[in-house]
């Protein structure tokens, strides 16, 4: 016996995550894990601390040419991150 609605697990979670209003979190979580692999690790090392706030990406580096470097290329940055995650996650990327 079929039910008229069936769904696949994914579809549930998907659904799970909306409702609860926690597919925000889990992307911004994705933003983060994402700048390693994306920036790569002449850019990783220098990083110092990154998190999400209100969806505006907060990079704190230790080398102030790069900051420098990265403050031009925010938009790109931005892009490139919400490109990666499929959605419009972030408003905003700010060097530090």
């Amino acid at each position: 016996m079929r039910r008229a609605k069936e769904q696949t697990l994914g579809e549930v979670i998907k659904e799970l995550l909306k409702n609860y209003d926690i597919t925000s979190k889990l992307n911004e979580a994705h933003v983060v894990t994402c700048w390693d692999k994306l920036m790569g690790p002449s850019v990783t090392k220098y990083t110092v601390n990154i998190e999400v706030e209100k969806r505006i990406l907060f990079v704190q580096l230790n080398n102030a040419a790069l900051k420098q470097e990265l403050s031009y290329a925010r938009e790109k940055i931005k892009k490139m991150l919400n490109d990666e995650v499929g959605e419009e996650v972030l408003l905003d990327v700010r060097i530090y």
